[in-house]
């Protein structure tokens, strides 16, 4: 047989956390033809020496927000840079109402260059239907809401998704949530829910999340699993008791992106200072501009400057110190990657009135990170065999973890730490996710699978992206293949677009 591609000599991981051999993987068309060793290449159109690098399956992002912006401009290829073949958008209960229609628009707009799957967010039904209504549905309105959550289903949406923190989902029930999810049953789709807390309500959203499955009878996905803030550190070995008690009734996953600092861990005068911004009817703009101005009027005033001053620091205190706090933007460089209490002891400055006065001389761009994860119970959720990788990514936004997540896990919790052995860490990026999510032929290295592949070097794979400059590409991905095409070849994005959409059982 002609190959198109044969990758030989590399040590290949095939995704089932078996113990890596060597072997060839020949390529033929979007498909692997074969696996075996010494496979002959006097056919082959390209072949790929991989020896001393591991050749896995394709990564698949079981979490990402991609969905918010791929029709907003030009492919945005930091997923394919870190070995990433396929996505899973439409979390955090947002999402295309019609999962078709979407399909559809990005395959004229922009194509994919990775696989691409929808979950259907039940705070897009319930802002379709309702609005931003904070009351349960009437039994009309959720009779609509069981209706387009279908059709997104019958659309190829995976399952059903929640953001239970953010307007609308705060506003739902738990039998609104039972209800809807009850949908999901016949199509197998999964019940995937970032919680109403993960800090010091967690134990009882996670209940609320297991009675919602239980109810409906249904897979449970916990998005981005973690305990925020330093005050409930300790409650993760609590929270993995109930999840795997739920496990005698209902198949349980979850997903983590592995980062201490959060997606709301962004601190910047919004966050820092009261009253900031003001009056939303105003532009972004105006906005921004009559806010500063009032934050340096009360700033120079001595009792408005105490109040400011007095509400930062019980923010910090709230939060575990200064020295939780790390920063990224400040009109003294530097402090620039400092933590908040190195910083006050360089300048020798109470760390409070240091954020005040970076804010007025930065003229309201200073910012700081805030690590609210504490990394051993990080790490005890990430040993879990049903904790899936996702990066929780959004183009263009200010976390590392949108352009470094998988190759940060294989780098510093792998090789470094020696969390996880290279074959589970491999498992838990593909055949879990394929499995949990229902994609047939995908996850795996196998004869007839489709040719979604990484070459990486397991002696260098590591993030380069940090919070100063979180857009940066990682090291040691050299080959990435989404259905038998390289959209990276030797480390480089490549301008083509093979990845389809994938809906559930296609």
């Amino acid at each position: 047989m002609k190959y198109d591609i044969l990758i030989k000599n590399g040590k290949i991981i095939d995704g089932t956390g078996k113990p890596g051999f060597f072997a060839d993987v020949a390529i033929k068309g979007k498909t692997i033809a074969k696996v075996g060793q010494n496979i002959e290449n006097q056919e082959a159109s390209c072949v790929i020496d991989a020896s001393g690098l591991v050749v896995s399956p394709g990564f698949i992002d079981v979490h990402c927000h991609t969905d918010w912006s791929i029709l907003d401009g030009p492919w945005d290829d930091h997923q394919e840079m870190q070995g990433i073949t396929t996505q899973v958008a439409g979390l955090c209960g947002t999402s295309p109402l019609s999962p078709e229609e979407h399909f559809r628009d990005v395959l004229q707009e922009t194509g994919l260059r990775t696989n691409y799957a929808l979950m259907v967010g039940h705070g897009t039904v319930r802002k379709s239907v309702m609005g931003d209504a904070e009351r349960a549905p009437l039994p009309d309105e959720l009779r609509k809401m069981k209706y387009l959550t279908e059709k997104a289903l019958d659309e190829g949406a995976l399952g059903l998704s929640t953001g239970l923190i953010y307007v609308p989902g705060t506003y739902s029930t738990t039998e609104e949530l039972k209800e809807l999810a009850s949908v999901l049953r016949r199509y197998d789709g999964v019940y995937a829910t970032h919680m109403r807390s993960e800090s010091d309500a967690i134990l009882k959203a996670v209940d609320e999340a297991i009675e919602v499955a239980c109810h409906a009878d249904v897979r449970l996905q916990i998005s981005h699993i973690k305990v925020i803030l330093p005050r409930n550190w300790g409650l993760g070995p609590e929270v993995i008791k109930r999840l795997e008690a739920a496990m005698k009734n209902i198949p349980v996953a979850a997903d983590q992106y592995p980062y201490t600092v959060t997606g709301g861990g962004l601190y910047g005068p919004s966050r820092l200072v009261k009253g900031w911004p003001v009056q939303e009817q105003q532009s972004a703009e105006d906005k921004e501009s009559r806010a500063l101005a009032q934050f340096q009027r009360d700033f120079r005033y001595a009792e408005k400057r105490e109040e400011l001053v007095s509400h930062v620091r019980s923010l910090l205190e709230d939060r575990g110190g200064p020295k939780q706090f790390i920063i990224v933007k400040a009109k003294t460089q530097r402090i620039v990657g400092m933590r908040l209490d190195e910083a006050s002891r360089a300048l020798d400055i109470p760390a409070e009135i240091l954020c005040l006065e970076e804010i007025a001389a930065s003229e309201g761009q200073f910012a700081m990170v805030y690590e609210g994860v504490y990394e051993p119970e990080m790490i005890e959720f990430m040993k879990k065999p049903w904790v899936m990788v996702g990066t929780d990514g959004v183009p263009g936004a200010f976390h590392p973890r949108t352009h470094g997540t998988f190759p940060r896990l294989l780098g510093r919790y792998v090789r470094e730490k020696n969390v996880l052995p290279l074959e589970e860490a491999i498992r838990k990026m593909t055949s879990l996710p394929a499995e949990t999510f229902g994609f047939p032929g995908r996850g795996r290295i196998a004869e007839g699978f489709y040719a979604d592949l990484v070459v990486f070097d397991p002696d260098t794979i590591i993030d380069r992206a940090d919070f100063v400059q979180p857009h940066v590409y990682p090291e040691g991905i050299k080959w990435v293949f989404v259905n038998g095409t390289a959209v990276v070849r030797e480390g480089r994005p490549v301008e083509v677009y093979p990845g389809v959409p994938l809906r559930r059982e296609s």
